[in-house]
């Protein structure tokens, strides 16, 4: 088991390849339709498609909003997402962006200044952050969660640093620890992989080079980084300090079909494709509306808890 140290190292450089010379880590172009999807449950329930909508929404009237980003990297969420529709609402942003990648934090803050958004970058490892007192209106987490260990504290001070009408928003993973399939999951996964032409079954990137995988693997990826290091606690620690306003559950198994080992497998102009993929997404829906499944994604929004 690697030290804390060793693994702050590993994922420091880690994201410092994803994310050099871009704004958000790639993905295959399946992946585009699984957020529509997941856009499409999110809707249902709160009446807008993602994150940065429901931020817009929320401070809608606002002269000025201060905001602070967990976790964010290159910042693509808060300046591609966030930042356009607040200038369009005429509402001035004041955006604090903190994670571990000092030279990725740069690299923000250089596409910050050019899009004229005022910009602080905070390095700091988030699992020891102390935050000012009724600071933000709004803080976010987009897919960051799952690679912090402190969630309890992490998630008190996010109630201590929004202000009274704040709001905390967030999209993330709260899968088994190490992002491995409960039982129950994986023993559906498992099923499906079995029927699968072979040509679905080939790991794109865990390999070095593409790799046939007969058995779907159940891999523990905390074992070298923070990769849902701490995943079942985030749940908890939220509806522990936070008051719960939204909350949408989703993709129970889709994602170990479509992500970055396997999604560039697909070809959605395929006839054959597109029915896989209309069928486990289905299938997805199905367990996550009669529970039958846990899911492995989730939207939610949280005021401050007095």
């Amino acid at each position: 088991m690697l030290s804390y140290e060793d693994k702050l190292k590993n994922e420091i450089c880690f994201y410092e390849n994803a994310f050099k010379g871009r704004m958000g880590a790639s993905a295959p172009e399946i992946w585009a339709r699984v957020e529509e999807h997941f856009a499409n449950a999110v809707e249902a329930v709160t009446g807008v498609r993602n994150l940065y909508q429901y931020v817009a929404r929320h401070v809608q009237g606002k002269a000025a909003v201060s905001i602070l980003g967990l976790g964010s990297g290159a910042c693509g969420n808060e300046l591609d997402g966030i930042a356009p529709l607040l200038k369009n609402q005429n509402c001035k942003v004041e955006l604090t962006c903190v994670d571990i990648n000092e030279k990725i934090l740069q690299q923000a803050a250089e596409e910050a200044a050019k899009r004229q958004v005022d910009f602080q970058p905070l390095t700091s490892d988030i699992n020891q952050i102390q935050l000012k007192p009724e600071r933000y209106d709004v803080i976010v987490a987009y897919a960051s969660l799952h690679h912090f260990v402190e969630l309890d504290h992490i998630a008190g001070q996010v109630n201590k640093a929004l202000r009274p009408d704040g709001i905390f928003v967030t999209v993330d993973i709260p899968t088994r620890n190490g992002y491995l399939m409960w039982d129950e999951t994986y023993e559906v996964v498992n099923a499906i992989w079995k029927i699968l032409p072979v040509r679905y079954k080939i790991d794109q990137n865990g390999y070095g080079k593409p790799t046939y995988l007969g058995v779907y693997p159940n891999t523990d990826y905390s074992e070298h980084r923070f990769e849902c290091i701490n995943s079942e606690a985030i749940l908890p620690a939220l509806k522990k300090h936070l008051v719960e306003v939204d909350y949408v559950p989703a993709l129970s198994i889709a994602r170990r079909f479509f992500d970055g080992k396997f999604g560039p497998n697909f070809d959605l102009s395929q006839p054959l494709d597109a029915a896989i993929f209309d069928f486990i997404t289905r299938l997805d829906t199905h367990y996550i509306e009669t529970g039958i499944l846990k899911p492995e994604t989730f939207f939610g929004a949280y005021g401050k808890k007095s």
